[in-house]
C-alpha cells in the first residue's frame, strides 16, 4: 500500500509542475547549446536549477496535494523519500536535457561530463531539499550548503581528477541530507515507525 501511495504522490507532483519542468528542460536545452563543453557551467547550471526545482516542494505551495500526503498511509521518512524522488527527477531530467545537444558528437568526455553534472545536481538538490522546511537563515543557510556541495564534488572532480571520489561523495551527501529531511518529516509521525 505504501508503495502505490509513494508513486502516487510523486505522479501528482511531477504533473503538478509539469510545466516548470518543461521549461527547465527547455533552458537546459539552450544553455547546453550555447556552452555545450564547459564542465562547470553544466555542474553548476544543472545544480541550479535542481535547488530551484527543490524549493518548489515547499510545504504550502500546493496545498490540496501537502493535504492528501499528509493523510497518504505514510510515515514521515517513507513521505520523506517520495518528496525527496520528485527534484531528484527534475533534476536528472534538467542534466539529460543539458546533453542532449551534445549527443551526436559524444566521446568519452560527454559521458564523464554528463555523469560529474548528474552526481553534483542530484546531491544539491537533495541538500536543498532540507531548506523546505525552514524559514530564515536556516533556510538560506541549507541553501549555501546545497550550492557548496555542488562545488565541492565539482572540485573533487576537477581538482582531484576522480570521478568515483566525486560520485561517491555525492552518494554520500544525497543520502545524508535525505536522511535529515526524513528526520524533520518524521516530527510529524502519528505514530513511530
Amino acid at each position: 500500500m505504501s508503495e502505490r501511495a509513494s508513486f502516487a504522490i510523486v505522479g501528482a507532483r511531477l504533473h503538478a509542475e509539469r510545466r516548470a519542468i518543461l521549461y527547465a528542460c527547455a533552458t537546459a536545452a539552450v544553455a547546453g547549446l550555447a556552452r555545450p563543453h564547459e564542465l562547470a557551467v553544466s555542474v553548476f547550471f544543472c545544480s541550479a536549477l535542481g535547488i530551484v526545482a527543490a524549493l518548489m516542494q515547499t510545504p504550502g505551495r500546493y496545498r490540496d496535494l501537502d493535504a492528501c500526503e499528509q493523510s497518504a498511509p505514510l510515515f514521515g521518512r517513507q513521505l520523506a523519500r517520495a518528496k525527496g524522488f520528485v527534484p531528484a527527477v527534475v533534476a536528472a531530467l534538467v542534466t539529460l536535457a543539458y546533453f542532449v545537444p551534445q549527443a551526436a558528437g559524444a566521446g568519452l568526455a560527454t559521458v564523464f561530463a554528463f555523469a560529474i553534472a548528474l552526481g553534483a545536481s542530484l546531491a544539491s538538490t537533495t541538500v536543498a531539499l532540507c531548506a523546505t522546511l525552514r524559514e530564515g537563515t536556516p533556510r538560506a543557510l541549507y541553501v549555501a550548503l546545497a550550492c557548496a556541495t555542488s562545488a565541492g564534488a565539482y572540485f573533487i572532480a576537477v581538482a582531484g581528477t576522480s570521478l568515483p571520489g566525486e560520485l561517491a561523495f555525492c552518494a554520500l551527501v544525497a543520502f545524508l541530507a535525505l536522511r535529515q529531511y526524513g528526520e524533520a518529516l518524521a516530527r510529524f509521525d502519528p505514530v513511530p515507525e
